[in-house]
């Protein structure tokens, strides 16, 4: 267990910015011509929003992207203005934690190598594609010297849905490019702990789920307001430690940006970017207050030294 004052009313915010192209992976869609539409709107959208909030975010990137004109750049801004680049591998392959451990290295090493060549910083957190984890891959990453990873989302009913919609596309002849991962990784709880015990080196902050049906407090559940929202968010507002995941999807307009219809199959874009805009707004005053948002970085070196 993290020591308590360490995380004493805690806010962190982070965001996946996982491009258009992994979406379309995951609903069999067709690909199409690359726009980095996460990075030139959705990007500046979220950073403006925890400027708002007087946060400091993590932004977990596939490196991958950072090839991608313009994308670097977009990167290095807001690692000035004070927010933290973290790895969410360099493939985003979502069998990356099935992989034998040579294979695993290679990849986290890759990643690391991009962040510091394109950042001028070497990152020290780590996001598993569709938060997926196995040993080989925690052993990697303390092998290639990570201080924490944030992957653990305690919420069986996600785990649960994930797996049956893969398995009806599968019926119907349609192959997602996720896999429905380790279900063990979904009853892990909400509180940092650290992987193996103490000594091991690798904390791990869990992304905040509550509510009777663990609902994940993420940007696909808190663009909408229903009942059930609010009473995870209400109950969240009693934590000490609150750990908030957005994708990059989540602050883009359908219409506005000029994107395929298809892509309404993800649930956050069939809501108007305002009100999306105007329910994260609310969420992030309602979990904030009388919260520090450091960055995940910021925490686990903390805690490493304490």
């Amino acid at each position: 267990m993290i020591p308590g004052a360490l995380m004493n009313r805690v806010l962190a915010v982070n965001i996946d910015l996982d491009d258009l192209r992994f979406y379309r992976g995951i609903h069999a869609l067709p690909q199409q011509p690359e726009n980095a539409e996460i990075f030139k709107l959705g990007l500046p959208r979220f950073l403006d929003l925890c400027e708002r909030h007087e946060i400091k975010a993590t932004l977990f990137v596939i490196t991958d992207d950072l090839k991608i004109p313009g994308v670097s750049e977009a990167i290095r801004d807001a690692a000035r203005r004070g927010h933290e680049i973290a790895s969410h591998t360099r493939s985003h392959d979502y069998g990356i934690s099935r992989r034998d451990p040579d294979s695993i290295a290679a990849e986290l090493a890759g990643s690391r190598r991009d962040i510091l060549n394109a950042c001028g910083i070497e990152p020290t957190g780590f996001r598993g594609p569709g938060y997926n984890l196995t040993p080989d891959l925690l052993d990697g990453l303390i092998r290639a010297g990570f201080l924490y990873d944030t992957s653990i989302m305690s919420s069986p009913p996600y785990w649960l849905a994930r797996a049956l919609i893969i398995a009806a596309m599968a019926a119907t002849g349609r192959k997602s490019s996720s896999i429905t991962g380790r279900a063990r990784d979904f009853f892990r709880g909400h509180r940092p702990f650290v992987w193996g015990g103490p000594g091991k080196g690798l904390v791990e902050f869990p992304i905040t789920t509550a509510g009777p049906l663990f609902l994940p407090l993420i940007g696909t559940t808190l663009a909408g307001r229903g009942a059930l929202v609010r009473q995870a968010v209400t109950i969240a507002r009693g934590r000490e430690f609150v750990n908030i995941e957005f994708h990059g999807i989540d602050f883009l307009d359908r219409e506005a940006d000029g994107l395929e219809p298809e892509l309404l199959v993800e649930p956050a874009l069939k809501i108007p970017l305002a009100e999306r805009m105007h329910n994260f707004d609310l969420a992030l005053r309602m979990l904030g207050e009388g919260r520090r948002s450091p960055t995940l970085a910021t925490l686990a070196a903390s805690f490493n030294a304490s």
